[in-house]
């Protein structure tokens, strides 16, 4: 009886939360994308040339990171179209892991195109070109304008990829901004080792973040617990419910850093079909409050043997 129960319920669970979770905003990310990446996409062939006849490290380590940066929104732009499919036989849980594997992709690549540009930035320090600081103002006054416009048009879209990209931007305006402030100092004080020193700062600055991120989706792969939500914490609250012994197999996953997945076991004493029913509505809210729209919940008599007590 209880088996019945339990497949019917994760049924109606399915259609109202795994198929209407990414569904409303979907449109508006996608173009926010869009936009984005041809604005970021564009101005990165525009400054990989510029860097290169202006003869600025600094510009050309910035048109890499750019580079890098269209190179997600172009990924993200993709999933986010892909991800309004439903699931399949196949993908059960469908396609909201594309993202972590987009972010993947291009957290590894900034990384290591940023050391490469750190290698050839320090080699150069000793003999700095002669960079045209006229060029480099005029791009950099072009960059802080062409992501602040990416930047405003990414700002209403949600979820992790969007915050992702964001904050990919929001390196990009203050990397241009360095630039700028560097462009000044090549004019007015011909320091030429501005140039590399800017393109040292930005690739450690760059590289810092991309590990960062690199970390957290590998964690994320790993299906670690999300970051933020103390599991023992949780499990604390739904021994606190009445009827509820003990609480055991629980499993915290992420499918993209921002759609949480919990299962879990609830060992009740003498609880009857609509009070374990009531049980799970009362479950389901306590994972809600900790951001986890996805709580699949098994209730057994407390003692009952069950095969995934240490699983």
């Amino acid at each position: 009886m209880h088996g019945h129960h339990h497949s019917h319920e994760d049924h109606d669970h399915d259609h109202s939360h795994a198929f209407g979770h990414h569904h409303g905003p979907e449109p508006e990310n996608s173009r926010a994308f869009l936009y984005a990446f041809l604005l970021n996409f564009g101005f990165a062939i525009i400054e990989f040339v510029g860097g290169y006849f202006f003869q600025s490290l600094a510009i050309l380590s910035d048109s890499l990171h750019d580079l890098g940066d269209s190179g997600f929104l172009a990924l993200a732009w993709i999933f986010q179209k892909i991800a309004t499919k439903p699931r399949t036989r196949t993908f059960t849980f469908g396609y909201k892991r594309l993202s972590l594997s987009a972010a993947l992709v291009n957290s590894f690549v900034l990384f290591v195109g940023s050391l490469a540009i750190l290698f050839f930035a320090v080699s150069k320090l000793n003999e700095p070109a002669s960079p045209n600081g006229w060029g480099m103002l005029g791009l950099s006054i072009l960059g802080v304008i062409v992501n602040g416009a990416a930047l405003f048009k990414l700002k209403g879209a949600s979820g992790l990829n969007a915050k992702t990209a964001f904050l990919h931007l929001i390196e990009d305006v203050l990397g241009w901004v360095a630039v700028l402030i560097g462009s000044i100092a090549v004019i007015t004080l011909s320091w030429g080792w501005v140039d590399p020193f800017l393109s040292i700062f930005i690739s450690l600055w760059v590289g810092f973040q991309s590990f960062r991120n690199l970390r957290k989706i590998l964690l994320l792969h790993l299906q670690s617990s999300p970051e933020g939500i103390d599991t023992k914490e949780l499990q604390d609250r739904i021994l606190k419910l009445k009827g509820v012994q003990s609480v055991h197999d629980l499993h915290l996953w992420s499918m993209d850093g921002d759609y949480h997945v919990l299962t879990l076991h609830v060992g009740v004493k003498g609880t009857s079909i609509l009070e374990a029913q009531k049980l799970k509505e009362k479950i389901r809210n306590i994972s809600k409050e900790f951001h986890i729209p996805h709580a699949t919940v098994e209730v057994e008599p407390a003692g009952a043997e069950c095969p995934y007590q240490e699983c």
